[in-house]
């Protein structure tokens, strides 16, 4: 482990905590703006607001380095001894300073973006879309690095606030919950921030919320929002809902734009995964109904006696209790159902699927569906399977 240098800042290997780090890097590059401003000119002075965001500070320190080249190589430096020392020494420390905070964001960058996976790890086990909504917030606090953190759901041309969490439960907090509750629905106007990441697919910054024309003004005032990042929530594709978060007691920044980013792409994509498995449930689900049904019907006309009965006594004794005997007799279903629809609902029984009917019967796929879905608005048949149990009851028994 290397120690502390000489004129007391710390280098790559030392143990000081991110934030301490970012603080001293940020004062750091303030001295060297306001040491150098009398050098260059009032322009390259340090802005206060930009400070707390290294990304913005080196940008500044950039265009420093820049202006002190240009003034090392003019005329007037080169013939006064005492400016290019003091140039030279200004424009070191800027590249010095300038070196140390792209080693600490990188590192920085490195750090959070790993700590977002270890707390997206545990999620990937959930299999159920309400479970990962309710665990959200909570992960985006604990992974992610904010104080407080917002889950909205957009549903058509308006918003929702939906969920908030923060790591105090301060009074303030209690307030906005209750703010959350009442809210009525929000328009998605066109020169909101919410609005606008609907239709770029991008998150957003602010830096100023107070003077940001883009903000919804009641939820500035409810949440007491001042600097916040915002990241659309995107399964397959279209928005869903938001995501809004921001820190206690310091301005957000660029590496935080991109840490909710990371983890609400990777989010959007768990969340359309267990709502595709939950559908393939249900979708199971009921097949093994359809199938257990046919399985019942096959298993009674396979057990049933031979009598001397006549063919209308023998079905009416045989009627299901769950639901009314759509008919009494296949001439009846011939008579209900179209000749195609026949066609169809006898491939249907054959287990085969709307590709296969439409290529043996030579039509396009979206006609195979109108036709099922006429098929079992007539016979009142909840799904294929019921309507398959119906057409080999009939055909089967009058056979």
């Amino acid at each position: 482990m290397r120690a502390q240098s000489r004129d007391g800042r710390h280098d790559a290997g030392s143990p000081a905590r991110p934030a301490v780090r970012h603080s001293e890097l940020a004062d750091r590059g303030r001295k060297v703006l306001e040491a150098a401003a009398h050098l260059t000119g009032p322009e390259h002075a340090a802005v206060p607001d930009a400070m707390h965001d290294l990304a913005a500070l080196d940008d500044r320190l950039a265009v420093l380095t820049s202006a002190l080249r240009e003034r090392l190589v003019s005329r007037s430096a080169l013939a006064d001894g005492v400016e290019a020392v003091g140039l030279g020494t200004s424009l070191a420390d800027a590249l010095d300073v300038r070196h140390e905070i792209h080693d600490h964001l990188s590192h920085e960058r490195l750090r959070r973006l790993d700590a977002v996976e270890a707390g997206l790890s545990p999620l990937r086990k959930l299999r159920h879309p309400e479970e990962l909504l309710n665990r959200a917030c909570e992960t985006v606090l604990s992974s992610c690095g904010f104080d407080r953190v917002m889950l909205s759901r957009v549903e058509g041309s308006v918003w929702r606030p939906w969920k908030s969490r923060a790591v105090t439960d301060r009074e303030p907090e209690r307030a906005f919950r209750e703010w959350m509750r009442g809210v009525p629905e929000i328009q998605l106007d066109h020169l909101t921030l919410e609005s606008e990441m609907v239709r770029c697919h991008r998150p957003a910054l602010v830096t100023d919320g107070e003077h940001d024309p883009r903000v919804h003004r009641p939820l500035l005032e409810a949440s007491g929002l001042r600097s916040y990042v915002a990241a659309p929530l995107m399964p397959a594709g279209r928005v869903i809902g938001f995501l809004h978060a921001d820190h206690a007691s310091a301005p957000v920044t660029s590496l935080d734009l991109d840490v909710l980013w990371a983890f609400t792409r990777a989010f959007g994509q768990l969340f359309e995964r267990t709502v595709l498995l939950a559908r393939l449930g249900e979708q199971r689900a009921k097949v093994q109904a359809a199938m257990e049904t046919l399985g019942n019907v096959l298993g009674d006309l396979a057990s049933a006696e031979i009598e001397l009965i006549p063919r209308a006594s023998a079905t009416s004794s045989d009627s299901r209790t769950d639901r009314p005997p759509v008919h009494s007799s296949s001439a009846a279903l011939e008579s209900l159902l179209t000749p195609r629809e026949l066609e169809v609902l006898s491939l249907m029984a054959t287990g085969a699927t709307n590709d296969r009917i439409a290529e043996q019967l030579v039509i396009s796929n979206g006609t195979v569906k109108s036709h099922v879905k006429r098929i079992l608005r007539k016979l009142r048949a909840e799904n294929r399977g019921e309507a398959i149990y119906d057409y080999l009851h009939l055909t089967i028994t009058d056979s």
